[in-house]
């Protein structure tokens, strides 16, 4: 494999991995993970969030759970690099607190490669509410 790319894939996996905390918000996003089918987590206690960066291969990031929800999105093995997970604002109606997500897809160059595109983020949850997940349609 040519130097470069080795060096482009190093430079895509340092730089998609990093968390934002931008106005309180804690977000974690990644290229490379294990789990190659597309599908959702909700987690919602300390011993679920170690289980759920476990699964990730890193160790987990402080997280104050209380009165919060980190949702899990997995998009699967994808072709190439670029693609990423953008979550919405949440949406509460009758006692369900609706979390949706979109799907990124790469514009311009990618790397060429297999990749496993993740993303964690931590919502606020008002008591009593149940979770539910979803792609928002474009």
């Amino acid at each position: 494999m040519p130097s470069a790319l080795l060096a482009a894939l190093a430079l895509s996996t340092l730089i998609s991995t990093g968390a934002d905390h931008k106005e309180g918000r804690m977000e974690w996003q990644g290229g490379f993970c294990p789990v190659s089918r597309p599908s959702h987590r909700v987690t919602s206690n300390r011993k679920e969030w170690l289980e759920l960066w476990k699964l990730l291969g890193q160790d987990a990031p402080a997280a104050d759970l209380k009165g919060r929800v980190a949702v899990a999105v997995f998009l699967g093995t994808k072709p190439t690099g670029g693609f990423s997970v953008h979550f919405l604002e949440p949406r509460q109606k009758d006692g369900v607190l609706l979390i949706r997500y979109r799907v990124k897809a790469p514009t311009g160059f990618a790397i060429q490669a297999l990749t496993q595109p993740y993303a964690v983020r931590l919502f606020s949850r008002p008591s009593g509410v149940q979770i539910k997940v979803e792609e928002a349609s474009s």
